[in-house]
């Protein structure tokens, strides 16, 4: 039986249900989608926007449209990663009560309403920056049209839900889709000519860095297992964590392909024991050997690392 989280129940008592909706929305926002995740966006939607623009560099420094242009693009990612974290909320609510009893919702801090309310606003928001500012609408219906087949499961609940590598496969390709948001957005707006070819190599940078970070926040240790599946659970832990090496090498090679220029002499040597510290840490994890950081902070650090290199380049040849 589905529970309504908007009636009372005793992990709701437990949260209270204090302050008004505004209120209960900065609760839920500090503790789930806090800063950084907004961050993370911005340097998505910079670094492929940049990695584009040095692809097809034609040194007369035109390498930005009108500030709106950015401005609207880049917060449309943000803003669309919060309204997935939104989603999940709400189309995992009788999951979270079982395994995250202490998030937000779960608890009872928050409404699932609120979230409800605030998506639409956030939904609002997101078509006006796109019909109006960005000139890259029809993309923009394509990423949100594959958000809400995700929302909801694509129609294949039952068979998706209870399969993490099924969910994995077909919820991961929205980050392809943000890169190629990224890529009309930058050929609706510059004169530059761009052949897809080499753009959509790009693509796949960001698509291993999403699948990355995603397998690396689900890896346990079999002690720690729960009934809640992670691909460590499914994979075994040495198998998830190969994966996770391939993927993130696949990147930099492809990386180091298409800016053999940039991606060379100490920049190529930072980057290969950027790479070097995550290996070891992933491996001294697996062996049960302390480390400096988890496994998803480690990958974090080697993709921030690389979407940094492409923005602060970009940024010298403006």
């Amino acid at each position: 039986m589905k529970k309504n989280l908007d009636k009372s129940s005793p992990n709701q008592s437990r949260g209270h249900l204090e302050g008004d909706f505004f209120s209960r929305i900065r609760i839920y926002l500090e503790e789930m989608y806090p800063a950084s995740n907004i961050v993370f966006g911005l340097l998505f939607f910079m670094s492929a926007w940049c990695g584009i623009a040095l692809l097809y560099h034609s040194g007369n420094g035109n390498l930005l449209p009108p500030g709106y242009v950015l401005v609207s693009g880049a917060f449309t990612i943000s803003l669309m990663l919060l309204l997935l974290r939104i989603m999940d909320e709400l189309k995992d609510l009788e999951t979270d009560l079982l395994h995250f009893p202490d998030r937000p919702v779960p608890r009872g801090a928050v409404h699932s309403s609120d979230l409800k309310l605030f998506g639409l606003f956030l939904v609002g928001v997101l078509f006006i920056l796109n019909s109006f500012f960005t000139h890259a609408p029809l993309i923009f219906l394509a990423v949100f049209g594959y958000a809400c087949l995700m929302y909801k499961y694509f129609f294949l609940k039952e068979l998706i839900s209870k399969n993490i590598l099924m969910a994995l496969a077909t919820h991961n390709p929205i980050s392809y889709l943000f890169f190629l948001y990224v890529v009309f957005i930058y050929k609706n707006n510059m004169t530059t000519p761009i052949h897809m070819g080499r753009v959509l190599l790009l693509g796949t940078v960001f698509l291993c860095s999403s699948m990355s970070w995603e397998i690396a926040r689900k890896i346990r240790y079999p002690e720690d297992e729960t009934a809640y599946q992670t691909y460590s659970m499914v994979l075994g832990i040495g198998a998830s964590i190969l994966i996770l090496i391939i993927l993130s090498g696949a990147s930099l090679v492809v990386i180091t392909f298409l800016y053999h220029d940039i991606f060379a002499g100490f920049t190529f040597l930072y980057m290969i024991a950027v790479y070097l510290f995550m290996v070891m840490t992933f491996l001294r994890f697996y062996k049960k050997q302390p480390i400096l950081f988890g496994l998803k902070t480690t990958t974090e650090i080697f993709i921030v690392n690389i979407q940094s290199i492409l923005v602060f380049e970009g940024i010298l040849i403006v």
